[in-house]
């Protein structure tokens, strides 16, 4: 579906919808557009602070998506 046809199908939802998904719609909208102003707390920093440097010394290792998704259908399939 491109752009112009998924447009149309929302005015569509728009013009029919009641207040609550109205108001899901907007708020999926506003995140959507507002996920640039996320803010971490003190201790949020601290801790990823203190991760990094788990990471930069080698006492902690990452995985990629690949790796963990493996790791979580072997489980699944014990």
């Amino acid at each position: 579906m491109i752009a112009i046809d998924i447009r149309e199908k929302l005015h569509e939802y728009i013009d029919t919808s009641d207040e609550k998904l109205l108001k899901l719609m907007l708020a999926l909208a506003k995140e959507y557009n507002d996920d640039d102003d996320i803010e971490f707390s003190a201790e949020e920093i601290r801790l990823l602070d203190e991760r990094h440097e788990k990471y930069l010394k080698g006492e902690t290792t990452l995985h990629t998506w690949e790796e963990v998704k493996k790791a979580i259908l072997d489980k699944g399939n014990r």
